[in-house]
């Protein structure tokens, strides 16, 4: 018969599992005692790594301005381009500062897209962080740290008899006239004397002022640096044609169109309204308003053209030669005043005026539109910035009548 051997089994045989539960009691009313009289001091640790695994997922990532990059700007009304790209941040409730040196907020997001046109006071070397901030002005993560340098050319002023008549034309223009000064600061385009050779060499253009093309303003989601897409635009002017130099950053030049399927491959943009004031306020085009689409061609068998997209005419008379550059491609064009319909033109006049640069790389469509006015689209002309037509005089002329003139108005 076998025997139960569990009615024998008293106490001390109990003895071990009953000391165990107690030391567990014991340790569990020890942590609560302890914690209650020293909540912060001890647990401070544990709270801030808490924090930290929270925050870590985030992702804060200055793409614009490149590291060590450096900005060679010629006016005062140019701009360096900010753009910030983000990750799990876009639905909390926090804020995100762009800080300059360390100290100064110069922009402060409360929803993307992060992006930023920063227009500096002098030149000098500057440093700029994105902090992602509460409603206390916590920082609860960072970006990368981007150092980047500003200069200011001396070539425009050197080259240039700007006397302060120029100045005070530039001023009188836009007073006297209504534009968008919410579209980005104007483009001033000179008149020439001796018009640019047509060719696809830009080294004569450094005579006239430039704007930069940088604003990703059309699938701008896919905008990662100026180094994939951008550039710097030149104009002039005289009374037979106005005429343009665009010298483009873009890492893969791909162009396989042509005609009104131009701008689905590598390509120049511009939108003029000849007549600003008289439609101010009408978003659609009209019978002043041109869109021309330029195209450098594939540089192996598809030769430069231009199309006029609007409104429908012939693009004969236009003059358009590209180059290819290690950094991408120059275009040079010469757009007779006979294109546009009805205009011929005028000393200190403003014009609606947008240059914007189609990228798309390896794609068979845009992938990226970058302009020169902080917002555009392409079919609302209310979006366009500003050209002023300036007549300073010929720029190419030296000498001691040009030297002396200049001072004298200084002077005064």
């Amino acid at each position: 018969m076998r025997k139960n051997y569990n009615k024998y089994t008293g106490i001390l045989d109990r003895f071990p599992f009953i000391v165990v539960a107690l030391i567990l009691i014991c340790a569990v009313i020890f942590i609560l005692v302890f914690r209650s009289k020293f909540p912060m001091a001890f647990f401070s640790g544990g709270a801030q790594q808490q924090q930290e695994q929270e925050t870590s997922g985030y992702s804060i990532l200055i793409t614009s301005p490149s590291s060590d990059q450096v900005f060679k700007l010629v006016t005062e009304n140019e701009t360096v381009p900010i753009a910030i790209k983000s990750k799990d941040i876009e639905n909390l409730d926090y804020k995100l500062k762009l800080v300059l040196n360390g100290e100064e907020t110069i922009r402060t997001f409360n929803s993307p897209p992060y992006e930023f046109n920063w227009n500096p006071d002098e030149p000098g070397d500057y440093e700029i962080v994105a902090n992602l901030v509460d409603d206390q002005d916590n920082v609860i993560a960072s970006s990368n740290t981007v150092s980047f340098t500003v200069e200011y050319t001396g070539e425009t002023i050197e080259t240039i008899t700007r006397s302060m008549d120029i100045e005070e034309k530039k001023t009188a223009a836009l007073d006297a006239s209504e534009y968008r000064s919410q579209n980005g600061a104007p483009v001033f385009s000179f008149k020439c004397y001796t018009p640019p050779v047509i060719d696809g060499a830009i080294d004569e253009w450094e005579l006239y002022d430039k704007a930069q093309i940088s604003n990703p303003t059309i699938k701008k989601e896919n905008f990662t640096s100026i180094s994939d897409c951008s550039g710097i635009i030149y104009t002039c002017w005289d009374d037979s044609a106005f005429y343009f130099a665009v010298q483009v950053t873009d890492d893969v030049v791909n162009q396989k169109f042509a005609g009104n399927q131009i701008n689905n491959g590598d390509s120049i943009t511009l939108v003029f309204d000849t007549a600003l004031s008289d439609d101010f306020n009408i978003p659609f085009y009209n019978s002043d308003d041109s869109q021309i689409d330029f195209s450098p061609g594939s540089f192996s068998g598809i030769p430069p053209e231009a199309f006029i997209y609007f409104p429908s005419k012939s693009s004969k008379g236009i003059e358009i030669k590209s180059s290819q550059t290690k950094q991408g491609y120059n275009i040079e064009v010469k757009l007779p005043w006979e294109v546009f319909v009805s205009y011929g033109p005028v000393d200190l006049d403003v014009l609606g005026f947008t240059a914007s640069i189609f990228d798309t790389d390896n794609l068979e469509t845009t992938e990226l539109a970058v302009s020169s006015s902080p917002q555009f689209e392409i079919n609302n002309v209310t979006t366009l910035g500003t050209l002023v037509l300036i007549d300073g005089g010929d720029l190419t002329a030296t000498g001691d009548s040009a030297t002396s003139g200049s001072e004298e108005t200084t002077a005064q």
